[in-house]
């Protein structure tokens, strides 16, 4: 009998799992429902389409033929009303209700727009899915100001691809200092002359009071001094909270979550959950808010479908909570990266030339987090220690690092990840490797070559 697999949710992680279960049964029944418009696309590319570096076509990964023949059934712009655990069901807006074998929740998040008047006006941004920066890139031209709110990694995104369009951009900071619950001071001291240096003005305990309104659209941003920003654009790069209410209805264990156990089950026989809407209950991120990492949530959607079909698969312990690129230079935080020294807490600090640093924290003599910024080099390690809590001895031999190669522009003198400029699958260039060589992308085989500066390196679709 066909085995009815429903996936709710069509992100990084649904995706993935969608992909993965066809390939492991070409014969099962594969349904996936999304409330987007669009299929599937990784949102930390929205800043290359609304610069115009990518257009729509290139954003979206795969079209709706291509799932169909993969036979797997996309539903897009289908509200879910409820979900019956106990009967196996799924109910929508409109329409009959869906019954299921096993169900996977791949709700993601969802952003929280800061709580001020104004904030329905015309103009005003979350810059949350592709249908919104379709509506965004088309008014870009008449933007010449814009305030950011928040500081999310969806801000920061479109704050560079504003940056690269001329606009003005001022980006408000609730405290003194930036990402305060996931950098040190050294690393958000870095961060912030990273962005002042790239043009972006930064207002530190600059709390916005209300948003007002200049025929019929946002003019400006009031903040607490009583000083009014001129904005023609407001974009709200706000925190986000998993997107657990069905999940919640539908009485399933929840907490900043939906909870999970190491085969990535929920609380109800047949459902599992996977990507930013999971919360695993144990290992390095147990207990921690919901997080923008589409690097985590890739891994876990092939994870969770391997369980889904009664396979032994890996427990959820990535200590991934951050992983990206700010005007080219990789910024990477790994579980409690930013914890204080104190107490039973240890933290120490590396600089290495250029302008590499690195953080590693210790509770009890093991390894609980890091910080790696302008390097991709040792994330992938750090990541497996931080996950198993090594002790200091363990991390100090993983992370002992060779000799450099010579320093010359014809080879890489420092690992980096970089994303795959078709499919934005992440890339690891290894130190050593020489400028011009050939690689290919293992998510979607594209060809690509290596390029290095002597200080910088990126990837190129390779020209045939």
């Amino acid at each position: 009998m066909t085995t009815h697999f429903v996936i709710i949710g069509n992100g990084a992680a649904g995706y993935r799992a969608a992909k993965a279960l066809h390939r492991a049964d070409a014969d099962a029944q594969i349904s996936v429902f999304s409330d987007e418009r669009y299929p599937f696309y990784l949102r930390r590319q929205l800043g290359d389409y609304l610069s115009g570096a990518l257009s729509l076509e290139e954003v979206i990964f795969q079209s709706r033929n291509a799932y169909r023949r993969e036979r797997i059934d996309l539903f897009l712009m289908t509200r879910i009303t409820g979900l019956d655990p106990g009967e196996h069901r799924v109910t929508f807006a409109s329409g009959p209700p869906v019954h299921y074998d096993r169900l996977l929740l791949a709700t993601g998040t969802r952003a929280v727009p800061p709580p001020i008047p104004g904030r329905d006006l015309p103009g005003v941004a979350t810059f949350d899915t592709l249908t919104e920066a379709s509506a965004l890139r088309a008014s870009l031209r008449a933007v010449e100001q814009a305030v950011i709110l928040g500081e999310g990694v969806i801000g920061l995104s479109l704050a560079e691809c504003l940056v690269a369009r001329g606009v003005g951009v001022t980006h408000l900071m609730a405290g003194d200092r930036f990402w305060p619950e996931m950098l040190d001071e050294t690393a958000s001291r870095r961060v912030e002359t990273l962005l002042e240096d790239q043009g972006v003005r930064l207002l530190r305990g600059a709390a916005p009071r209300r948003i007002t309104a200049t025929a019929g659209r946002c003019g400006g941003v009031e903040i607490a001094d009583g000083r009014t920003l001129p904005a023609d654009l407001v974009a709200c790069g706000c925190r986000r909270e998993g997107a657990v209410d069905l999940a919640e209805a539908a009485g399933l264990d929840v907490g900043l979550g939906v909870r999970i156990d190491d085969t990535y089950r929920t609380s109800r026989p047949d459902i599992w959950a996977a990507g930013d809407a999971a919360e695993p209950t144990s290992g390095p991120l147990s207990g921690e808010a919901a997080v923008f990492c589409w690097q985590r949530a890739w891994v876990q959607g092939e994870r969770a479908a391997e369980a889904m079909l009664g396979r032994p698969t890996e427990p959820p312990r990535e200590a991934v909570r951050l992983r990206t690129s700010l005007f080219g230079y990789d910024v990477a935080v790994l579980g409690q990266g930013h914890l204080p020294a104190g107490g039973e807490v240890e933290a120490e600090g590396r600089h290495e030339p250029p302008d590499v640093y690195r953080r590693l924290v210790y509770r009890g003599g093991r390894l609980v987090g890091a910080i790696v910024l302008g390097t991709g080099e040792t994330v992938a390690e750090l990541n497996a220690l931080v996950a198993e809590g090594a002790g200091r001895g363990e991390v100090e031999t993983a992370l002992a690092l060779p000799a450099p190669a010579d320093a010359d522009a014809d080879r890489v003198t420092s690992t980096f990840a970089r994303h795959c400029p078709i499919c934005a699958a992440e890339l690891v260039v290894h130190r050593g490797t020489a400028a011009g060589a050939r690689l290919r992308c293992q998510a979607c085989n594209t060809d690509l070559v290596v390029r290095w500066d002597g200080r910088r390196g990126w990837v190129e679709i390779l020209e045939p």
